[in-house]
């Protein structure tokens, strides 16, 4: 166990040094260099962050079992305070359906008790003939099936109870030789299923808008954690050292004043963007030009947690105004474009292919397993490499004094051409980073 922990803190023995032509020159190199060597002390970095994320996780799991519910019409109306009219308009619809597989099966139903009539009329010819007649019995403690004698009473009540569905079955052959009949039950179960279908739609809707408004403050308490993770995979992600606990902490401690506004944002940009795609749909069923803001809405949602994806990393960055934060990062993510929307698509499209893909209860579990142990790092970690390519690009060479392309390797310089005086102010500067962003 000691030679483990040795290797793991200092290597194998015999290894040749790192040296500097070993050194990533292109982001591409250094994203993967730099998560492999930190995979393992971003599991720690998840776990702070998920405790931050557990009660927007537990919410979602209550809102989403919640609102499944709807999804399903006769659950929906067992659901407590179902209004009335959504209850009535289920009853009708099952009602109505009922009838009318009744009516285009009634041959296939008549054949079925018929078939029925004859057995039960052999078992009672048996019967009289003195013989014993068992019928299959449960047993409910154990649930192991037994076998008992049948009573004459017992043979004479189903044989009346098939002969009963067998005139019924007969009237209903009668019934869909009338087309005009047939056509407008059709007519009374399709108009009975859409009156249902807007009830349970519009239970789902206020259940939705119920649910996201709650999730506002958890989305907020989400992201006053989320500097402190982007703050330690930021720097790793520049091939920098970072102590997770500390700097997790003074990082949360030196930019939730910021953070909390944005977390507010996220929090509301659901529920704004909800009513008005929900609004603008209605109205887009008496004119179709209201399709268009209805997907505005959707692309400016979308926009934003693009922007998202650069705010947190330029928040612990920059000594910035919150609108600053906000206008700069909206700006930089349309110009990246392509590459911010193609992260955005895979922190989404992952635990709903899962969601989709694996059967529930055991897709809740896996989704669990992987967030909880490395998924919010991950996803942070390529946001975090993303935002410091984006920085070079746009901010960095505007600021005087900013370095470029930190963690990366020039072989046009020469290490020997930077002052010795620089150094020391470089690492005082690393041992009380919050009190030295970037103007």
């Amino acid at each position: 166990m000691s030679g483990l922990m040795n290797n793991y803190f200092y290597g194998k023995a015999g290894q040749g040094d790192y040296t500097v032509e070993q050194m990533p020159t292109t982001r591409k190199q250094l994203f993967f260099t730099t998560l492999r060597v930190r995979f393992s002390s971003m599991i720690g970095v998840n776990l702070l962050h998920f405790l931050f994320m557990l009660p927007l996780l537990i919410w979602l799991y209550i809102a989403s079992s919640t609102a499944l519910v709807y999804l399903e019409p006769a659950d929906a109306v067992k659901l407590g305070g179902t209004p009335q009219p959504m209850a009535d308009a289920y009853a009708g619809y099952t009602a109505l359906s009922a009838e009318l597989d009744a009516l285009t099966n009634a041959s296939k139903y008549l054949a079925e008790n018929e078939a029925k009539l004859s057995d039960i009329r052999a078992r009672i010819a048996d019967l009289e003939a003195g013989k014993e007649v068992l019928v299959e019995d449960t047993v409910i403690e154990g649930g192991e099936k037994t076998q008992r004698p049948v009573t004459m009473e017992e043979l004479r009540a189903q044989e009346a109870e098939v002969l009963a569905a067998i005139e019924l079955n007969r009237q209903n052959e009668v019934k869909a030789q009338d087309e005009a009949y047939l056509t407008d039950l059709r007519t009374r179960y399709v108009e009975q299923l859409n009156t249902y279908n807007l009830y349970a739609r519009q239970g789902l809707n206020g259940n939705l808008l119920l649910s996201l408004l709650i999730m506002v403050p958890f989305v907020a308490l989400a992201s006053v954690g989320r500097p402190g993770m982007m703050y330690v995979l930021r720097n790793w992600a520049r091939d920098e050292h970072s102590f997770v606990w500390q700097d997790y902490k003074e990082a949360i401690k030196t930019n939730w004043k910021q953070s909390l506004p944005i977390g507010i944002i996220n929090g509301f940009s659901f529920f704004v963007v909800f009513v008005a795609y929900v609004t603008y749909g209605q109205m887009a069923q008496d004119s179709w030009f209201f399709n268009i803001p209805q997907a505005l809405m959707v692309v400016l949602l979308a926009l934003w947690w693009m922007a998202n994806e650069l705010m947190f990393p330029m928040m612990v960055t920059y000594k910035m105004k919150l609108k600053d934060i906000i206008r700069n990062s909206i700006i930089i993510s349309i110009a990246r474009l392509p590459i911010a929307f193609v992260i955005l698509l895979g922190t989404v499209a992952v635990p709903l292919a899962i969601l989709l893909l694996v059967p529930l209860p055991f897709s809740i579990l896996v989704l669990l397993v992987i967030y909880g142990v490395i998924g919010f790092a991950l996803v942070g970690f390529v946001q975090a490499s993303f935002a410091n390519a984006c920085f070079d690009k746009y901010l960095n060479p505007r600021i005087e004094g900013a370095q470029v392309g930190i963690g990366l390797h020039n072989p046009e310089e020469d290490e020997d051409d930077a002052p010795e005086a620089a150094k020391p102010e470089a690492q005082e500067k690393e041992d009380r980073f919050w009190e030295h962003k970037t103007e």
